[in-house]
């Protein structure tokens, strides 16, 4: 990271507030409200704490170009640089957790970066900044029980019905077996802007090259909590791990602006391929902040209110992990 963006964040950081104020939605208020949640850990980001770094490189389909027109898609092979994650904000998380896991992207070419953010789960669990912030904090463990309190989950589900359906999705199967037996979604809308200057609204999905599979029942009593890095090694020393990355096109009533809805989707357009090469020391990712709206040209930002509010939010957590 280069020290005029070293500034900005630290100048970002000392402005927030240590503590959020009730239904603080500021980029501070969304930070406290994760750190409320999962706990403060110095270092370590506020969001998907728990990672490890990796090495690859995106292939851009032949034909990308015709659905988003840029130079970054105009090359044969870009490196990139890859995140892969557990969510939530507790760094000692169990790779058995059934919460999302997480693949971020950055790929760079042609005087042009793009940030790509994607989780296991086709929905968000908030709609808006508010719902986003009212989540976490129905979900502060209760001192007495080291548990949420039910009564205020429930009382958030009923006030934001749509904090209840990435909850619905994760408890329908068990965790991912490994981070390269999963799909992973934008959630977010995007604004793709292709030859002859057409313009269409999608999310970005990335299907795995290995067949989808989750954890037996037996896998989720008898693995270890720390298995998901080793297993990805093993798979990265007998071949290469690959994903194909496709624009999901809306179906006629699909939301454009809330990204705690299921898409039904009506076709896909494939943008190209991820191929993770293999693994790479911590600090190789440790200081990236992977922002949402960080796109190449062909591609724009919704009017997604969450997707609006993350990246300044990154900030604040990157200036934090600097200062503490």
């Amino acid at each position: 990271m280069n020290n005029t963006l070293a500034a900005a964040v630290l100048a970002i950081g000392a402005a927030g507030a240590p503590f959020a104020q009730a239904q603080d939605t500021s980029p501070a208020g969304l930070v406290d409200a994760l750190n409320g949640t999962f706990g403060s850990h110095p270092g370590m980001r506020a969001s998907h704490a728990k990672g490890f770094c990796a090495v690859g490189q995106f292939q851009p389909a032949k034909s990308a170009r015709d659905f988003a027109d840029g130079p970054l898609f105009g090359q044969k092979s870009v490196p990139a640089n890859v995140r892969f994650s557990v969510g939530g904000g507790n760094p000692k998380a169990s790779d058995k957790s059934r919460s999302v896991r997480g693949l971020s992207m950055r790929v760079a070419a042609g005087g042009e970066t793009w940030d790509l953010l994607l989780i296991s789960e086709p929905a968000f669990f908030a709609a808006t900044p508010e719902s986003f912030v009212s989540f976490l904090q129905a979900r502060v463990p209760d001192p007495a029980t080291g548990k949420p309190d039910p009564a205020k989950v429930a009382a958030h589900n009923a006030a934001h019905p749509d904090g209840t359906r990435q909850p619905a999705l994760l408890a329908a199967h068990a965790a991912p077996s490994s981070y390269a037996s999963t799909p992973y979604f934008s959630n977010n809308a995007f604004v793709f802007s292709g030859r002859g200057k057409k313009t269409q609204h999608a999310r970005i999905v990335a299907e795995p090259f290995a067949p989808v599979q989750f954890l037996s029942a037996d896998e989720e009593k008898t693995l270890p909590d720390l298995f998901l890095q080793d297993e990805l090694a093993r798979r990265l020393g007998a071949d290469t791990v690959g994903f194909t990355l496709y624009a999901q096109l809306p179906a006629a009533g699909d939301s454009l602006l809330d990204p705690s809805t299921v898409w039904q989707g009506a076709g896909k357009v494939e943008l190209g391929r991820l191929l993770v090469k293999g693994q790479a020391p911590h600090d190789a990712c440790n200081g990236v902040v992977y922002m949402p709206l960080a796109l190449p040209t062909g591609i724009a930002g919704s009017d997604d209110p969450i997707l609006h509010a993350r990246g300044a939010a990154y900030a604040v957590s990157l200036s934090r992990r600097l200062t503490q």
